[in-house]
């Protein structure tokens, strides 16, 4: 019952930012609205996987580390453990999970420089859940810096391999098709192969 609750406090963590938290940026209210549709825990074997972001302690300015949790339940085949992903400067980012019998797919937006021009990007990572290795990582942005990845919402499809992201930006991400605010970047075989993905731009 304990860690239940933990892992229940780990997902409301998510879903409404720390007070202070985040630059103002183009589409900041599509960028909440985004991140309370994205899903940020995922039941898997058992066990509870969460992802969430927590200020450094004692750093000024704010450095969010980007963590994965995998809280046991009764059925759990692990124990508790947690991954740090990445880390975010002063923006405090959205983030996703989603998982299958081949891994767990994680995901989330970040800002890289304290700079004000400094752009907000994207990541995405395959995780093993057994072991919380990180097996892949996938970066996107958009070209030359000139804009912000803004949101993100990571899923599985329904083949059980695909693996897309979809959220909203400003600007044109490399190699993207199609135009306008939104994308969907779509990663074929994810957890079984490093084929880049193909991005679509749509109003």
């Amino acid at each position: 019952m304990r860690f239940f609750k933990r892992a229940v406090y780990l997902c409301a963590a998510v879903l409404f930012p720390a007070c202070g938290g985040g630059d103002g940026v183009p589409g900041q209210d599509d960028t909440l609205a985004q991140q309370e549709s994205a899903v940020s825990s995922v039941s898997l074997d058992g066990c509870i996987y969460s992802i969430s972001a927590y200020p450094q302690p004692n750093v000024t300015p704010t450095v969010y580390d980007i963590r994965l949790f995998r809280q046991p339940i009764p059925t759990c085949v692990y124990g508790f453990g947690s991954v740090t992903l990445g880390t975010s400067v002063v923006y405090e980012p959205t983030r996703s999970v989603a998982g299958n019998a081949l891994g767990i797919a994680a995901s989330y937006t970040k800002k890289s420089s304290l700079s004000g021009s400094a752009p907000i990007t994207l990541s995405v990572h395959h995780v093993d859940p057994a072991t919380l290795t990180v097996i892949r990582t996938s970066s996107l942005g958009v070209y030359l810096g000139a804009g912000n990845i803004v949101s993100e919402n990571v899923a599985i499809a329904a083949d059980g391999t695909t693996v897309t992201v979809s959220g909203s930006k400003t600007g044109v991400i490399w190699g993207e098709s199609g135009s306008g605010s939104h994308y969907t970047a779509t990663y074929p075989d994810f957890f079984t192969s490093t084929t880049p993905p193909t991005v679509m731009a749509f109003p």
